[in-house]
């Protein structure tokens, strides 16, 4: 289907969250932003992935979205229904669409569960009768390439891998609209990392859910995402079409993270003024008097937005 036919499955407007941190002798209430103004949307049957170091605010980004941090500024719309204004169970019954996989699958199962009640503790809390959870479980299993006897095992019984196969099943048993990916194979090794992304392929374009791929490894991203965001100190740097990006990067930080052989993992940056472009401090193309403020986000073409005074 022609990406313009398709409609936003998630839409993110102008978030801001900032932290405030305790009165010290060196600091009196000093606010830290960890999202600045982050906007952007995902359709449906897409994969859009969200690049960035430690610290640049993916993992609060997947709070927000989450319902876990309210942002102070900002909308979050799944279906045109923006979550952050309705009344709680409202709220409540709209993030029951959203799926969760993260990237430690042991932390992300209760050990004293088999993996059927794994699987089906989301649909049980939905209220879906127990005949229909009993029919609907053995597709949900064989569905992410597991044999049906892993049903009665416990999580100290299977491999990560194929762990992380049944935190993914249990994402998707409630059929979710938009599917949160959080480093989902950064705990894997480079075999089941690739089966584990060819699987998560082949069940976006069966079930056609919108998904957030968060990740520091651009060769992930660049086998899994449609589009993708590079994110520095909570503000979006660059945003396009992956393959574009990945092969074409415009931002001087992009094209860090970009290297003629390989892909490269996202690197630290540290010592960002805020008041300044977050990457001006590392870029060996500023120009020293605009680049100590912050540029604005410009779209070059209908699918490319960068954050550049080069291009500004």
């Amino acid at each position: 289907m022609e990406k313009a036919l398709l409609k936003p499955a998630l839409q993110v407007r102008d978030i801001w969250v900032e932290y405030t941190l305790s009165s010290t002798s060196l600091s009196t209430g000093k606010k830290i932003y960890a999202l600045r103004g982050i906007s952007f949307d995902v359709l449906e049957r897409e994969i859009f992935g969200i690049v960035g170091a430690s610290g640049s605010g993916k993992s609060t980004l997947l709070k927000v979205i989450m319902g876990f941090v309210s942002p102070s500024v900002g909308s979050i719309e799944v279906d045109g229904i923006n979550i952050l204004k309705v009344n709680r169970e409202t709220r409540k019954n709209i993030l029951k669409k959203i799926g969760y996989v993260s990237q430690d699958p042991l932390a992300a199962v209760n050990p004293r569960f088999k993996v059927r009640d794994i699987v089906t503790e989301p649909l049980k809390a939905a209220g879906v009768p127990k005949r229909e959870i009993t029919k609907m479980l053995p597709t949900l299993i064989e569905s992410v390439g597991l044999p049906l006897d892993v049903l009665d095992l416990l999580p100290h019984e299977l491999s990560l891998g194929m762990l992380q196969r049944v935190v993914i099943a249990r994402a998707i048993a409630i059929k979710p609209r938009v599917l949160l990916l959080d480093e989902p194979t950064s705990a894997l090794d480079s075999v089941t990392q690739s089966h584990v992304i060819a699987l998560l392929k082949e069940l976006k374009d069966f079930f056609g859910y919108a998904s957030i791929l968060v990740s520091h490894d651009l060769k992930v991203v660049s086998y899994l995402a449609d589009r993708l965001a590079i994110l520095m100190a909570g503000l979006i740097l660059e945003e396009g079409i992956a393959l574009n990006v990945l092969n074409n990067p415009l931002h001087p930080y992009t094209q860090e993270l970009v290297d003629s052989i390989k892909l490269k993992e996202v690197r630290e940056v540290f010592a960002v003024d805020p008041s300044a472009c977050p990457f001006y401090a590392h870029c060996y193309l500023r120009l020293e008097e605009k680049c100590r403020k912050i540029p604005p986000l410009i779209e070059l073409d209908s699918k490319r937005r960068i954050r550049c005074w080069l291009y500004s």
